[in-house]
C-alpha cells in the first residue's frame, strides 16, 4: 500500500510540475505575442527602418538581448476566401505589409530534469498592413439641370414643394457626408441609444427623419447644403414611410459596431445630393411619379414627365462595404417618359406645335473599388475604380404609362402621333439601344483626387444615346387627309422641327437622369478621398 502511495505521489508531483511548466510557457508565449503585435505595428509605421523599430519595441518590453527579430516586407490581400497563411506574400513588388517574427525562450521549472538547458524555444508572428482606405461616388456631375425642372422632380419624389436655387444645388453636389456620421446622426434621431449600425439602418424611418439626420451630419460643414437638406425634409413631411435604410446602405463588416471604425479614420463619403436623392427615390420605389414643367428648356413648350424607379440588381443596396473592405455603389433601374410639345409654326404652315414623346429606359450602373496603390511613405495614393455604365434604350414612341412601374414586363411602344390637324397626320417612331455589358478601369492619381476630378466612363455606343441621334433616325409616316395637301412637302420641315428640338430635349433628359445619379451609356465617377498610412494588425 505504501509503495502505491509513493508511486502516486511521484506521479502527482510530475503532473503538477508539467502543469506548472505548461502554464509558464503559455504565459510567456502570450507575452511574446503581444510584443510581436506591437513590433509589427511599429515596423509598418516606419517601413524604411522596420527592423530597427521592431527591435526597439522588443527591447522596451524587456525581452532578453538574444531574442531574435525577423522582419519581412510583403503584400497583404484582405480576401476571406484565402486561408490566413496565404494572404501575405513575402517580397511582393507592391509591398503594403510587414510580418514580424520573434524567437525567444521560456524557462522550465520541473522540465529541466528532462531538458538540461532548462528552457523551451517559443516563436510568435504578427502581420501589420498599411491602412488603405478610399471613398468615391458615381453619378455626381454638377447638374446640367437647373432651376424649375430639378425642383419639380424632387417635389414629385418628396410629395411637397421643393424650391432650391442653383447655388443650393451646387452646394449639395459639392458637399460630402460620411456614411458613419450619417448613421450616427440617424441613431440619435431615432433614439436608438447604443444600437449597432446594423440595427439603426434596419429600423423603419420616414423621409423627414432620414433627411434631418443627413442635415445633422452636415452640421459644421457646408451651411448652405445643410439648410437645403432641411428644406427638403420639410417638403417631405407628408411623405409615406420609406422603410429601413439597409436597402440603401450596407456597412458590411462594420455593421455590428456602434461607433466609427478606426476612431473615425475610416470614412466612406458620398455627395449630400446623391444621398438625399437616394432617400427620396426609396420612397418612390415600385411606383411612378408624374409632374409638369412649363418651358422646361428653350424651344420646349409644356412638358409632362413620368418617372418610375425599380430595384437594384438582386435587391442589392445603393452603397455597400464588402467583407474585403472594398466599396460598391449601384444605381437603380429607372424609366423616364417625357412628353413635350415644340413650336413648329415658323416651319409648317398652320401648325402651332409638334408633340414628342420620348422614353428612356435605364439599367443599373455600378462602380467598385478595384485597387488602392499607396507608397510605403504613406504620402499620396492612387485609386482605381471598376465602372460599368448604365445600359438601356431611348425610344420615340407611344407607351402605356400605366405600365411604367412594372419592371418585370417589357414596355411595348407604338408609332407616336407627332402631328394632328384636320388635313394632315404625321406619325413617328425610332429606337436606339445602348448596350453591351462592359466594365472599364478608371485610375485617379493623387493630384486628381485632391482636385476632385470627375471622370466619365462610356459604352462604345454611348454617342448614340442622345435625342439628337434618336430623332435623326426617326421614321416618319405622313398622311394627307385633305385635298391640296402635299404630304411630301411636309417631311423636310418636320425633320427640321425634330432637329431644333434635339438639343433642348437632350439637356432636359440629361439633367433629369443626372439627378437620379445615372446617365444612359455613361457613368461619372469621382474619388472623394484616399487614406494611405497608419497600420492595422491583420490575420
Amino acid at each position: 500500500m505504501s509503495l502505491i502511495s509513493a508511486l502516486s505521489c511521484v506521479a502527482l508531483v510530475g503532473f503538477v510540475g508539467f502543469a506548472t511548466d505548461v502554464g509558464a510557457v503559455y504565459l510567456e508565449a502570450r507575452r511574446l505575442q503581444g510584443a510581436a503585435d506591437l513590433a509589427a505595428l511599429a515596423a509598418m509605421q516606419n517601413p524604411a527602418r522596420a527592423r530597427e523599430a521592431a527591435a526597439a519595441i522588443v527591447r522596451d518590453n524587456q525581452w532578453p538581448e538574444d531574442t531574435q527579430v525577423s522582419v519581412t516586407h510583403g503584400a497583404y490581400t484582405p480576401d476571406r476566401a484565402l486561408a490566413p497563411d496565404r494572404r501575405f506574400s513575402a517580397g511582393a513588388a507592391s509591398a503594403n505589409a510587414v510580418r514580424v517574427e520573434l524567437t525567444s525562450s521560456a524557462p522550465l521549472y520541473f522540465g529541466r530534469l528532462f531538458m538540461p538547458e532548462g528552457r523551451m524555444s517559443i516563436v510568435r508572428r504578427a502581420t501589420a498592413a498599411q491602412a488603405r482606405l478610399a471613398s468615391f461616388q458615381i453619378g455626381s456631375r454638377l447638374l446640367a439641370l437647373r432651376g424649375g425642372a430639378a425642383n419639380a422632380l424632387l417635389s414629385a419624389l418628396a410629395g411637397g414643394e421643393v424650391n432650391l436655387s442653383v447655388m443650393d444645388y451646387d452646394s449639395l453636389a459639392r458637399a460630402d457626408v460620411d456614411l458613419f456620421a450619417f448613421a450616427d446622426a440617424l441613431r440619435t434621431r431615432l433614439n436608438l441609444e447604443a444600437a449597432s449600425y446594423e440595427r439603426t439602418l434596419a429600423h423603419s424611418v420616414n423621409a423627414p427623419d432620414a433627411l434631418e439626420a443627413l442635415a445633422d451630419a452636415l452640421n459644421g460643414g457646408d451651411a448652405r447644403a445643410e439648410r437645403a437638406v432641411r428644406r427638403m425634409a420639410q417638403a417631405a413631411s407628408g411623405a409615406r414611410a420609406i422603410g429601413p435604410l439597409d436597402t440603401l446602405i450596407d456597412l458590411g463588416p462594420y455593421a455590428s459596431q456602434d461607433h466609427a471604425p478606426l476612431g473615425g479614420a475610416l470614412q466612406v463619403r458620398v455627395s449630400a445630393l446623391d444621398l438625399a436623392s437616394a432617400v427620396l427615390q426609396l420612397g418612390a420605389a415600385d411606383r411612378q411619379v408624374r409632374f409638369q414643367l412649363a418651358a422646361a428648356a428653350p424651344g420646349l413648350l409644356d412638358t409632362n414627365v413620368w418617372l418610375a424607379i425599380g430595384d437594384r440588381p438582386n435587391n442589392s443596396p445603393w452603397i455597400a462595404i464588402t467583407d474585403a473592405e472594398s466599396v460598391i455603389v449601384r444605381t437603380a433601374q429607372a424609366r423616364l417618359y417625357v412628353e413635350t410639345n415644340v413650336a413648329a409654326s415658323s416651319l409648317i404652315a398652320g401648325v402651332a406645335q409638334v408633340r414628342l414623346p420620348v422614353l428612356v429606359e435605364l439599367a443599373a450602373a455600378q462602380a467598385q473599388l478595384a485597387e488602392i496603390s499607396c507608397p510605403l511613405s504613406g504620402r499620396g495614393g492612387n485609386v482605381t475604380l471598376s465602372v460599368s455604365p448604365a445600359i438601356g434604350s431611348v425610344t420615340l414612341g407611344e407607351v402605356n404609362t400605366a405600365g411604367l412601374d412594372n419592371f418585370r414586363t417589357a414596355l411595348a411602344h407604338t408609332p407616336a402621333p407627332l402631328l394632328r390637324t384636320a388635313l394632315l397626320r404625321v406619325d413617328g417612331e425610332a429606337r436606339v439601344d445602348v448596350g453591351g455589358e462592359q466594365t472599364s478601369r478608371v485610375r485617379f492619381s493623387a493630384s486628381e483626387i485632391e482636385r476632385r476630378v470627375v471622370k466619365s466612363v462610356a459604352t462604345r455606343d454611348a454617342a448614340q444615346a442622345t435625342v439628337s441621334s434618336l430623332l435623326g433616325r426617326t421614321s416618319l409616316t405622313v398622311r394627307a387627309l385633305g385635298l391640296g395637301v402635299n404630304a411630301g412637302a411636309v417631311t423636310a420641315p418636320m425633320r427640321q422641327v425634330l432637329t431644333n428640338a434635339a438639343a433642348p430635349l437632350d439637356s432636359l433628359l440629361n439633367g433629369l437622369t443626372d439627378l437620379l445619379g445615372v446617365r444612359l451609356g455613361e457613368a461619372d465617377v469621382r474619388v472623394n478621398g484616399v487614406r494611405c498610412g497608419g497600420a492595422a494588425l491583420v490575420a
